[in-house]
């Protein structure tokens, strides 16, 4: 999972609790963000719809809440990760943007993002496949960054990861189907329908996630 501020870690085995107990079959997760809690209430059997403002949270469910594992060919995924792990780097947005005139990434990662982005793109647009390999992208960009976790500034000197290779993994799968929505809770919640539960945890100041993590937003944009 991302660095990301507000990680819910500690509370999610108490959400789980509260959800199986509750008899709960189908759960609101409004302000997802991760996903991490929206993974935990599906992981404990419910229909989960997951909501953000956020392309990057839109990818993540569409991952993890909207796919099914038990219909997903792992095969066809790993052979498509194992392709674009092999891809040469080519300079792009990224190189020039986050490593040239910044420094969250390694110009030879940068790179890589690059090349890789283009190739879903080109390859996977609107496939099945699309938002798995997304997913994967940002998880091992995440893991070779230069940052503190919020990307509002870099770090002054290279942290030590941001020296690896970037390593495409396949993001592990829940069985079971559920639903991502990207849109504004504020205007959308009444459109949503009824849910047993409902997980709303909004964001906590004044400054919007996407410019806590623009870079996520960029890439998958």
């Amino acid at each position: 999972m991302i660095k990301y501020l507000g990680s819910k870690r500690r509370l999610v085995p108490v959400l789980t609790e509260l959800f199986t107990r509750s008899g709960a079959t189908t759960a609101l997760d409004l302000f997802t963000g991760t996903t991490r809690v929206a993974q935990a209430f599906k992981a404990a059997g419910g229909h989960v719809t997951a909501v953000d403002t956020a392309r990057y949270s839109e990818v993540f469910a569409r991952t993890w809440i909207e796919t099914d594992a038990d219909t997903v060919d792992l095969a066809e995924v790993n052979a498509a990760i194992d392709e674009l792990n092999a891809l040469p780097g080519e300079a792009g947005y990224v190189t020039e943007t986050f490593c040239r005139q910044s420094r969250f990434f390694q110009p030879f990662n940068g790179e890589r993002i690059d090349a890789i982005r283009e190739a879903i793109a080109r390859d996977h647009a609107s496939t099945p496949l699309e938002p798995i390999l997304l997913t994967s992208l940002l998880l091992a960009a995440d893991r070779v960054d230069s940052t503190a976790g919020v990307q509002m500034a870099y770090i002054k000197q290279w942290a030590p990861r941001s020296h690896k290779p970037l390593d495409m993994r396949v993001p592990p799968l829940l069985p079971g189907g559920g639903r991502a929505v990207r849109g504004d809770a504020t205007t959308i919640a009444g459109e949503l329908g009824r849910f047993d539960l409902a997980y709303l945890d909004p964001p906590y100041n004044q400054h919007r996630y996407f410019t806590n993590y623009h870079v996520w937003e960029t890439i998958v944009a």
